[in-house]
């Protein structure tokens, strides 16, 4: 998986419809802070709950967690800037994508710093999903797309 492999999915705006899948979108605004990772992932989680099959859901709150870390670290923005989630399926990919402020710096995996730490997080999004990307605008919008399996008829 490498960022931007083709055309990334648009961004909805608030307030529009998106295609709906075996469950509807996911539309959450969160505040950057050390909360807003594991907000993140009970949304997405919550949302996914007998929906979604156990690796799907175990592989989305490993993207989600590492894209809302990012947004919080990387952004540059205040601490109480909104950070967007949203979320969505269609057929067999759950899409997410995480949305900020920031205008700025690179986006790109890294060799992991198992000294110091860092450069995990782009990396834990390129295994676990299909693809990645990132579309720069009025901020900056990180997608990625998993498999999407169906919750079986036991969960």
């Amino acid at each position: 998986m490498r960022p931007n492999q083709s055309a990334p999915p648009q961004p909805a705006s608030p307030g529009t419809h998106l295609v709906a899948g075996p469950i509807g979108p996911l539309e959450v605004t969160l505040t950057a802070g050390i909360g807003a990772p594991a907000a993140a992932r009970a949304h997405v989680m919550a949302w996914l709950a007998g929906h979604a099959g156990p690796a799907t859901i175990v592989d989305a709150r490993l993207a989600v967690s590492e894209l809302v870390t990012n947004s919080i670290q990387h952004a540059g923005a205040p601490a109480d800037a909104p950070i967007h989630l949203r979320a969505s399926v269609a057929s067999d990919v759950l899409s997410l994508e995480v949305q900020d402020r920031g205008t700025s710096g690179a986006i790109t995996r890294r060799t992991p710093d198992f000294q110091h730490g860092g450069g995990f997080g782009l990396n834990v999004v390129d295994i676990v999903s299909r693809r990645w990307g990132v579309d720069r605008g009025a901020g900056t919008r990180v997608w990625a797309e998993l498999a999407f399996s169906a919750a079986g008829p036991d969960m």
